[in-house]
Protein backbone atom coordinates (compact mmCIF):
# COMPACT_ATOMS: atom_id res chain seq x y z
CA UNK A 1 0.00 0.00 0.00
CA UNK A 2 1.22 3.64 -0.76
CA UNK A 3 1.82 5.56 2.08
CA UNK A 4 0.54 9.37 1.09
CA UNK A 5 2.19 12.15 2.17
CA UNK A 6 0.48 15.35 2.39
CA UNK A 7 2.65 18.37 1.46
CA UNK A 8 1.33 22.19 2.78
CA UNK A 9 2.65 25.24 1.34
CA UNK A 10 5.19 26.44 4.03
CA UNK A 11 6.50 23.00 3.72
CA UNK A 12 7.07 23.06 -0.37
CA UNK A 13 8.30 26.46 0.23
CA UNK A 14 10.85 25.19 2.76
CA UNK A 15 11.80 22.17 0.66
CA UNK A 16 12.17 24.45 -2.58
CA UNK A 17 14.50 27.27 -1.42
CA UNK A 18 16.59 24.18 0.04
CA UNK A 19 17.26 22.99 -3.73
CA UNK A 20 18.46 26.53 -4.85
CA UNK A 21 22.29 26.23 -5.18
CA UNK A 22 24.27 29.00 -4.10
CA UNK A 23 25.25 28.91 -7.44
CA UNK A 24 21.27 29.98 -8.24
CA UNK A 25 21.82 32.53 -5.61
CA UNK A 26 24.30 34.01 -7.40
CA UNK A 27 22.93 34.43 -10.75
CA UNK A 28 19.66 35.60 -9.12
CA UNK A 29 21.36 38.92 -8.76
CA UNK A 30 21.11 39.24 -12.14
CA UNK A 31 17.42 38.17 -13.33
CA UNK A 32 15.36 40.48 -15.20
CA UNK A 33 18.48 42.89 -15.38
CA UNK A 34 21.30 40.87 -17.35
CA UNK A 35 21.04 37.86 -20.15
CA UNK A 36 24.50 36.28 -18.58
CA UNK A 37 26.72 34.39 -20.79
CA UNK A 38 28.51 32.35 -18.35
CA UNK A 39 32.20 30.52 -19.82
CA UNK A 40 33.65 27.52 -18.58
CA UNK A 41 37.44 27.26 -19.06
CA UNK A 42 40.21 24.97 -17.74
CA UNK A 43 42.28 27.72 -17.11
CA UNK A 44 42.69 31.15 -18.03
CA UNK A 45 45.54 30.32 -20.67
CA UNK A 46 43.21 28.14 -22.41
CA UNK A 47 44.14 29.44 -26.15
CA UNK A 48 40.10 29.15 -26.99
CA UNK A 49 39.27 31.19 -24.23
CA UNK A 50 42.06 34.41 -25.40
CA UNK A 51 39.96 33.86 -29.33
CA UNK A 52 36.77 34.02 -27.33
CA UNK A 53 37.77 37.13 -25.54
CA UNK A 54 38.52 38.67 -28.32
CA UNK A 55 35.62 38.16 -30.38
CA UNK A 56 33.58 39.57 -26.75
CA UNK A 57 35.83 42.89 -26.83
CA UNK A 58 34.38 43.01 -30.92
CA UNK A 59 30.94 42.18 -30.02
CA UNK A 60 31.13 44.66 -26.94
CA UNK A 61 28.18 47.17 -28.34
CA UNK A 62 25.95 43.99 -29.32
CA UNK A 63 26.52 42.42 -26.12
CA UNK A 64 25.34 45.38 -24.57
CA UNK A 65 22.64 46.35 -26.43
CA UNK A 66 21.34 43.14 -25.47
CA UNK A 67 22.05 43.13 -21.41
CA UNK A 68 24.39 40.69 -21.57
CA UNK A 69 27.37 39.88 -18.65
CA UNK A 70 29.89 37.99 -19.44
CA UNK A 71 30.66 35.90 -16.38
CA UNK A 72 33.87 33.65 -17.10
CA UNK A 73 35.25 30.88 -14.65
CA UNK A 74 38.38 29.87 -15.50
CA UNK A 75 40.00 27.21 -13.81
CA UNK A 76 39.36 27.83 -9.90
CA UNK A 77 38.79 31.96 -10.63
CA UNK A 78 35.42 33.60 -11.76
CA UNK A 79 34.86 37.04 -12.95
CA UNK A 80 32.50 38.91 -14.83
CA UNK A 81 32.51 41.91 -17.07
CA UNK A 82 30.19 44.19 -18.28
CA UNK A 83 30.20 45.17 -21.53
CA UNK A 84 27.96 48.40 -21.21
CA UNK A 85 30.63 49.73 -18.94
CA UNK A 86 33.43 47.93 -20.94
CA UNK A 87 34.95 46.77 -17.32
CA UNK A 88 35.47 43.85 -14.57
CA UNK A 89 32.10 43.88 -12.18
CA UNK A 90 32.64 44.36 -8.49
CA UNK A 91 30.08 40.98 -8.70
CA UNK A 92 31.89 37.85 -7.09
CA UNK A 93 31.11 34.42 -7.74
CA UNK A 94 32.03 30.87 -6.74
CA UNK A 95 33.64 28.79 -9.35
CA UNK A 96 32.86 25.96 -8.15
CA UNK A 97 29.05 26.06 -7.78
CA UNK A 98 28.99 28.06 -11.39
CA UNK A 99 30.54 24.95 -12.82
CA UNK A 100 28.20 22.48 -10.57
CA UNK A 101 25.19 24.05 -12.31
CA UNK A 102 26.05 25.32 -15.48
CA UNK A 103 27.83 21.82 -16.26
CA UNK A 104 31.29 20.34 -16.94
CA UNK A 105 33.85 20.38 -19.11
CA UNK A 106 33.97 18.10 -21.79
CA UNK A 107 35.20 21.00 -24.17
CA UNK A 108 38.51 23.11 -23.20
CA UNK A 109 35.79 25.66 -23.00
CA UNK A 110 32.02 25.46 -22.69
CA UNK A 111 29.74 28.77 -23.24
CA UNK A 112 26.25 28.75 -21.94
CA UNK A 113 23.12 31.53 -22.51
CA UNK A 114 20.94 31.87 -19.34
CA UNK A 115 17.93 34.35 -19.96
CA UNK A 116 16.62 37.32 -18.10
CA UNK A 117 14.27 34.21 -16.50
CA UNK A 118 17.48 32.52 -15.15
CA UNK A 119 16.78 29.62 -17.71
CA UNK A 120 19.45 28.50 -19.82
CA UNK A 121 18.52 29.28 -23.32
CA UNK A 122 21.66 27.54 -25.28
CA UNK A 123 24.96 26.21 -24.84
CA UNK A 124 28.07 26.04 -27.33
CA UNK A 125 32.17 25.54 -27.50
CA UNK A 126 33.43 28.06 -29.80
CA UNK A 127 34.14 31.99 -30.84
CA UNK A 128 31.28 32.00 -33.15
CA UNK A 129 28.65 30.76 -30.85
CA UNK A 130 28.32 34.22 -29.50
CA UNK A 131 26.76 35.71 -32.97
CA UNK A 132 24.60 32.60 -33.03
CA UNK A 133 23.47 33.44 -28.98
CA UNK A 134 23.54 37.07 -30.09
CA UNK A 135 20.57 36.01 -33.04
CA UNK A 136 18.49 33.88 -30.36
CA UNK A 137 18.33 36.66 -27.71
CA UNK A 138 16.73 39.06 -30.80
CA UNK A 139 14.26 36.09 -31.01
CA UNK A 140 12.95 35.85 -27.04
CA UNK A 141 10.22 37.83 -26.86
CA UNK A 142 11.68 40.37 -23.49
CA UNK A 143 14.02 41.27 -26.34
CA UNK A 144 11.40 42.06 -28.32
CA UNK A 145 9.59 43.81 -25.66
CA UNK A 146 12.46 45.79 -25.41
CA UNK A 147 13.06 46.50 -28.78
CA UNK A 148 9.62 47.76 -29.28
CA UNK A 149 9.74 49.80 -26.17
CA UNK A 150 13.19 51.42 -27.25
CA UNK A 151 11.56 52.49 -30.43
CA UNK A 152 8.69 54.09 -28.96
CA UNK A 153 10.57 55.98 -26.81
CA UNK A 154 12.77 57.78 -29.95
CA UNK A 155 9.40 58.44 -31.55
CA UNK A 156 8.19 59.80 -28.51
CA UNK A 157 11.46 62.11 -28.01
CA UNK A 158 11.59 62.88 -32.02
CA UNK A 159 7.58 64.13 -31.44
CA UNK A 160 8.52 66.19 -28.41
CA UNK A 161 11.55 67.60 -30.15
CA UNK A 162 10.06 68.72 -33.34
CA UNK A 163 7.18 70.50 -31.08
CA UNK A 164 9.90 72.38 -29.62
CA UNK A 165 12.02 73.38 -32.43
CA UNK A 166 8.77 73.54 -35.26
CA UNK A 167 10.76 70.66 -37.17
CA UNK A 168 14.42 72.70 -37.38
CA UNK A 169 17.18 70.27 -37.93
CA UNK A 170 19.88 72.35 -35.99
CA UNK A 171 22.56 71.15 -37.97
CA UNK A 172 21.69 67.36 -37.84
Amino acid sequence: MAKVIRLTLPTMLAASITLLSPASAQMDRLERTYRPIVILAESANTPVLNDLNIVLRQSRNALADRDVMVITVAGPEASAWDPVLNETSDLSFDAEELRAVYGGQAEPVSLVLVGKDGDIKDRGTTSGDIQRFLDLIDTMPMRQREIEAREREMERREEIENRMWGGETFGR
